[in-house]
């Protein structure tokens, strides 16, 4: 079994949509009523839905809920960081290696108001 969807709830679906394909290549693959509902696809075929079916509910995760980000190496993790803080998103420390992990990673509080960890393996 692979798990290969996600289906997150999110405040603003077309805020969210944006963020996700500027910084971590998702195309769009089907927008269903008016932002209610879009189906991003990733590079690697990773299926994230991102919904908000009640309007009047705005999603809350709890504190350490984090999806995570893997990409290619620690140069990428480094652009990706300095690309978001060139474009004034706020961001917590600038990214750290995890020797006893083999990462190198950080963190980023996300349109939708969760935590996405942007990492690679070192």
């Amino acid at each position: 079994m692979i798990l290969n969807h996600l289906n997150l709830a999110v405040p603003d679906v077309a805020q969210t949509r944006a963020f996700f394909e500027t910084y971590f290549g998702f195309t769009c693959a089907e927008v269903k009523g008016n932002d209610t509902l879009v189906i991003l696809i990733g590079k690697d075929g990773f299926i994230l839905a991102l919904s908000n079916f009640s309007k009047d509910e705005i999603p809350e995760y709890p504190t350490d809920f984090h999806v995570g980000m893997v990409v290619d190496s620690p140069e990428e993790v480094m652009q990706t960081y300095q690309r978001m803080k060139d474009d004034g998103i706020v961001l917590g420390r600038e990214p750290k290696r995890y020797g006893s992990r083999g990462t190198m990673s950080f963190y980023v509080n996300v349109p939708g108001n969760f935590l996405v960890e942007v990492l690679s393996l070192i």
